[in-house]
């Protein structure tokens, strides 16, 4: 009996530790909105020259409030080492982790002064209205962050997977609220939501996010939605897709191996990439006022850098070997040239055909990025397989990254413009409305 309750402990404890392996640590908050120094505080502040970083505003609760910098601040050394700008800074201080000491040299009123910081946590989001969970996957070699927020109560609630749009941003963070006005909006209607931060970004580990490949992003979202399965809150036979732009094209992938009951996509792609970018690339210059002889040149360069990238999968050393003119055509993109080369090969219609859910396809209105015709593609692909089972809808009032925008000229002005207009949400209150018509609820608490 002895012998049965120790191991029963050694299971138990190294269940524990593999747990605690698996945690992901905080990364360090610095705290300060920084900007690079220009040549007007150079001769305001009395610097001997414009390399460092100039601390706008102190954070509250942070690292640098607590090592009590104040806004005027210069940085110009850490550790001995000289900083130039932000662009250095920034990625030097993501060598750090919590509880971590450094030194830091700075002027303040034209004096030159050392300080020593110890870096607290970035902070985690709370609320009063709903669970936060931080927890976290691996994908493989990445290990991920995920931000869950569950309604309060017990028994278990529909879930949602919220899949981001291409590019690299720190979802974990104060500034970013798209994806988490998302989240607030569908945990208040009765669902658990997970958000899964980008390998490389925020407290996530493994390959930088812009050198990762769209196979690696697609596993993290995978592994994303297993994890959400499992939880014991969570009805897994109610969950759900939410993508965004690129997301809207990783979303019927994982579908079509993970069944879901619905996914929603918002300013996406429904046909093949290249076909997609050369339509959009001429809408674009057009709207810019390009002359149409330029134009024509530079959609004949297009053409041949995305045939050699996307239908021939040429790597791109040799493709800017071979045609180093191409070069612009193929180092623009947000994240790696691998990652775009796996999405010019893809047949979407195969994934939202074998995916078998429930569909939402929105555009809005004045979305100069993606095309009505994309989200109604798909809805027609769904419905020829099951009839009924999907829905096209135009969203007036809101472009790409939902700012209240009534045209597409409007929100090309909007994007290019210091101060944007407010966004317009109303794609939430659609988005939590058509799930829970879907599950044949009301609201939240509402029984089957």
């Amino acid at each position: 009996m002895k012998n049965i309750q120790l191991l029963c402990l050694l299971v138990l404890l190294v269940f524990s530790q593999c747990i605690q392996a698996q945690e992901l640590k905080r990364r360090p908050f610095f705290g300060a909105r920084m900007l690079d120094v220009t040549q007007a505080q150079k001769k305001e502040l009395g610097l001997p020259n414009t390399k460092g970083v100039f601390l706008e505003r102190i954070l509250p609760n942070s690292s640098a409030a607590k090592a009590q910098f104040k806004s005027g601040d210069v940085l110009v050394a850490l550790n001995s080492q000289s900083i130039n700008n932000v662009k250095q800074l920034v990625p030097l201080i993501k060598t750090f982790q919590t509880g971590d000491k450094i030194k830091l040299t700075f002027y303040r009123q034209g004096k030159k002064q050392n300080k020593e910081l110890v870096f607290k946590g970035f902070p985690y989001k709370q609320s009063d209205r709903y669970e936060i969970v931080y927890s976290s996957v691996k994908a493989k070699k990445n290990h991920l962050r995920t931000i869950i927020t569950k309604p309060k109560g017990e028994g278990k609630f529909p879930a949602v997977v919220i899949i981001q749009g291409v590019g690299c941003i720190n979802l974990d963070h104060p500034a970013v609220d798209f994806y988490h006005v998302l989240a607030d909006s569908l945990t208040s209607k009765g669902m658990v939501v997970m958000q899964i931060e980008k390998t490389g970004q925020g407290d996530s580990k493994g390959t930088p996010c812009r050198e990762c490949t769209f196979e690696e992003e697609v596993e993290g979202y995978r592994q994303g939605l297993l994890a959400l399965k499992k939880l014991p809150y969570v009805d897994a036979d109610q969950t759900f897709l939410f993508g965004f732009s690129m997301g809207g094209v990783i979303a019927p992938i994982i579908a079509s191996k993970i069944p879901v009951k619905g996914i929603i996509a918002y300013g996406t792609v429904g046909r093949n990439w290249a076909e997609y970018s050369m339509e959009n690339s001429r809408r674009q210059a057009e709207m810019a006022g390009t002359e149409y002889d330029q134009i024509a040149k530079n959609m004949r360069r297009k053409a041949k850098a995305l045939h050699y990238m996307m239908l021939e999968q040429m790597p791109k050393k040799e493709l800017l070997e071979k045609f180093p003119k191409l070069a612009r055509n193929v180092n623009f993109y947000p994240q790696s040239y691998r990652y775009f080369q796996k999405v010019g090969s893809l047949n979407l219609a195969k994934y939202w055909i074998k995916a078998g859910a429930h569909v939402l396809a929105v555009h809005g209105k004045a979305d100069f990025v993606s095309f009505a015709k994309d989200h109604e593609l798909i809805a027609n692909i769904v419905n020829r397989e099951s009839p009924g089972k999907a829905t096209h809808l135009e969203l007036p009032n809101s472009d790409h990254w939902l700012y209240k925008m009534g045209t597409m000229q409007e929100s090309m002005k909007n994007i290019r413009a210091a101060n944007r207009v407010g966004k317009n949400y109303e794609l939430y209150s659609i988005a939590s409305r058509w799930i829970l018509d879907i599950l044949g609820k009301k609201a939240l608490g509402a029984k089957d």
